[in-house]
């Protein structure tokens, strides 16, 4: 997002800033959309529920000025349930970047900081969301084939590594549709607390631009095989009731979180060096 020149990268920082909050001003005068606006308004309290911070009016206000703009700049797919989680490790880190390392950001009100302060946040948090969405953006196009697209592969790779856990799947009826489309669509939000997140996320915007469409699935195939002992012994109920409850992971780590990408890190490479050997 900033400018790789360090002498630009002031200037550069400045303008962008100015034509978001520009930009915000010039929307919010003009009739909103009032099905995206909608749609935008009734998931933002819905948002990581159990952080204080996304409870605050400041907050919920912020989250709703970027959502809306983004949805406005990408008629295409619109705004998507799913994209409110997205925004919120991106807005954490910025948040906390302000703040003194020694205040617990999770549980700050941001409306004790300077409105300048705050215009910053928000604009910064507007143009990274926009950078890595541009690389999943078919993600949230009408049927979201980006996402079918990843829960093919993250079937196919099951298939492959582990095969009595598909083997186990498809005896059971189980597709990955019923588990992994959230995994996509929310890029493990739901799964991993916000810092666990934003560790993992570290690793695939290193990878850009093919961190969130393609590392993820490797991701989320390290994710799945953590489990695959526990999966072997469930039947269709128990297996659909595990994956989506979150609870599973109370206790992880960074190390847990690390041990997994360099797992997905490994499976990508041989994989690849495998798809390359064969062409």
């Amino acid at each position: 997002y900033i400018s790789m020149n360090p002498a630009t990268r002031e200037s550069v920082l400045s303008r962008k800033r100015k034509e978001y909050t520009s930009s915000i001003t010039q929307l919010f005068q003009q009739d909103k959309n009032q099905a995206v606006w909608h749609q935008i308004i009734i998931d933002i309290p819905r948002t990581n529920p159990t952080i204080k911070l996304y409870s605050y009016e400041a907050t919920q206000r912020s989250l709703e000025r970027i959502l809306y703009l983004w949805a406005v700049r990408h008629p295409a797919s619109g705004y998507v349930q799913g994209i409110n989680d997205l925004v919120t490790p991106i807005f954490q880190v910025f948040l906390q970047n302000y703040l003194n390392p020694e205040i617990d950001v999770e549980n700050f009100d941001p409306n004790l900081l300077p409105k300048e302060l705050m215009n910053c946040i928000e604009s910064d948090t507007f143009w990274c969301l926009t950078k890595i969405l541009d690389t999943i953006q078919d993600n949230y196009i009408h049927e979201q084939p980006g996402i079918l697209r990843q829960i093919k592969e993250l079937s196919d790779l099951v298939k492959r590594d582990e095969p009595k856990l598909s083997d186990h799947f498809e005896k059971q009826g189980i597709e990955f549709i019923q588990f992994a489309f959230r995994w996509m669509n929310c890029m493990l939000m739901r799964e991993l607390t916000v810092k666990l997140i934003i560790r993992m996320w570290d690793t695939y915007i290193s990878n850009y631009p093919t961190g969130f469409k393609q590392f993820h699935v490797y991701v989320c195939c390290a994710f799945l095989r953590r489990f695959s002992d526990e999966l072997l012994n469930m039947d269709f109920q128990d297996i659909i009731i595990f994956l989506q409850d979150s609870t599973k992971t109370k206790y992880w780590d960074e190390n847990d979180v690390e041990m997994m990408l360099s797992e997905a890190f490994i499976w990508q490479s041989l994989y690849e060096n495998a798809s390359a050997h064969l062409k």
